[in-house]
């Protein structure tokens, strides 16, 4: 069999286009080919759709097979990454959010603490006694108070608390001060209440002696 007869057989080319011996010999293997498949097929075609049915229903066995770690990864993967709806309560979400304030402040508060002065210690020699000072002087106009704790300048004018008594509160600090009054501006006058001792000039300055606070006598 020639190659176009083949062409023939498989519907390539038409009957018209074969020559008078290959249109012979082509309607001989026709013959030959339908009385052998006569013989082999079935006089009835059995029904086979009971059993295609039956294969479908039942489970493959690639799903029966158990699944590859790979499998069972990416399955986890896409649950984690899997979009899914969050629900905040509001007391959930109030604690959260003072724990966090808490997080975040609680450095802080211990960098001030640590970095933070402490108390001021007063010590003995910062400490103040407010002394109280009166002149009595009917006849004067003004009064005024100097000593080594001013720098001999009259730095404290007294008040007249009554007539002719005049007064001044001064705080100083514990220990030995020389003062003297300073009547009308020129008249410098110790205080007749308190010791007195020599100015060093001629004249006369009283002293008063501050013990320090808590001091036991």
């Amino acid at each position: 069999m020639n190659d176009r007869i083949h062409s023939y057989l498989d519907g390539e080319i038409p009957l018209e286009a074969l020559s008078a011996e290959e249109a012979r010999l082509a309607a001989r293997f026709q013959s030959t080919l339908s009385a052998g498949l006569d013989g082999l097929l079935p006089a009835q075609v059995p029904d086979v759709s009971g059993a295609v049915l039956r294969v479908i229903e039942q489970p493959s066995q690639a799903s029966a097979r158990p699944r590859s770690a790979v499998s069972a990864v990416r399955d986890a993967l896409g649950w984690v990454w899997q979009p899914r709806p969050i629900t905040f309560r509001p007391a959930y979400a109030l604690s959260g959010a003072l724990v966090l304030a808490l997080l975040v402040a609680l450095p802080f508060a211990l960098d001030r603490g640590a970095s933070a002065p402490g108390p001021a210690t007063v010590t003995e020699a910062d400490a103040r006694i407010f002394v109280h000072f009166r002149l009595d002087a009917p006849a004067a106009s003004s009064v005024s108070l100097a000593g080594d704790f001013t720098g001999w300048e009259p730095a404290y004018d007294l008040h007249e608390a009554a007539p002719g008594v005049w007064t001044v509160s001064v705080p100083l600090a514990p220990g030995v001060h020389d003062y003297a009054f300073v009547v009308d501006g020129e008249r410098w006058t110790p205080d007749p209440l308190a010791a007195s001792v020599d100015d060093g000039f001629g004249g006369v300055n009283s002293r008063l002696s501050i013990l320090p606070p808590n001091t036991a006598l």
